[in-house]
């Protein structure tokens, strides 16, 4: 029985597995490192199927990176809704960022490491890349702004609360801090404490 909803052999399948492949070895070696050959290899097609579904190597590396910011705002989407109140909402971010930096499947952040290795040398990577954290930086803002704080410092301090994620995300990868995510929730804590957004019952 197939692991996905396309059979192994046909098209979609395979263009599936490839980009899996790419997700899974970028992940954990790196975007320019990593030949096409290995990701065909990884995935169990020819160098053509590859090609077929990818033009190029960069149009894989887009969608990959793509497909990885699809799926983790869907996870984080499932761990926000399950909350009720905006500030459990946005402790269930860091949340999700600590089970993850806890995970057995934790090699760093993908969208770091592709800004550090692109460095602005390919547009469409770039924008993926900015249009994620901007997507963030929004969420925390709406999120505070739903808890009634101001636009202007909803928006400076969800800024402030990404900084803090990556921050973290830093931290657990090259530091092996497996309490990061908690400690970047401890620092928003006081944040929002301090802005009123949240109380000392709240702790």
């Amino acid at each position: 029985m197939p692991t996905t909803a396309y059979s192994d052999g046909s098209r979609q399948g395979k263009r599936t597995k490839v980009l899996h492949a790419a997700q899974w070895l970028f992940n954990r070696i790196g975007y320019q490192t990593v030949s096409v050959d290995a990701i065909r290899v990884h995935a169990g097609v020819t160098k053509a199927t590859v090609f077929r579904h990818f033009p190029t190597k960069d149009t894989l590396v887009s969608e990959a990176i793509a497909t990885h910011i699809h799926h983790i705002e869907d996870e984080l989407a499932q761990a926000i809704n399950a909350q009720k109140t905006p500030l459990a909402k946005i402790r269930a971010i860091f949340d999700w960022y600590d089970a993850l930096f806890n995970s057995d499947d934790f090699h760093g952040c993908m969208f770091m490491h592709a800004a550090a290795e692109y460095r602005r040398r390919h547009d469409e990577i770039t924008q993926l890349l900015q249009a994620q954290k901007d997507s963030m930086c929004s969420a925390f803002s709406q999120l505070l702004q739903s808890g009634g704080m101001e636009i202007e410092t909803a928006t400076t301090l969800g800024r402030t609360l990404c900084m803090l994620l990556d921050g973290a995300m830093v931290q657990a990868e090259m530091c092996n801090n497996h309490d990061a995510a908690r400690e970047a929730w401890h620092a928003t804590s006081r944040l929002l404490l301090s802005h009123g957004f949240m109380t000392e019952d709240d702790f």
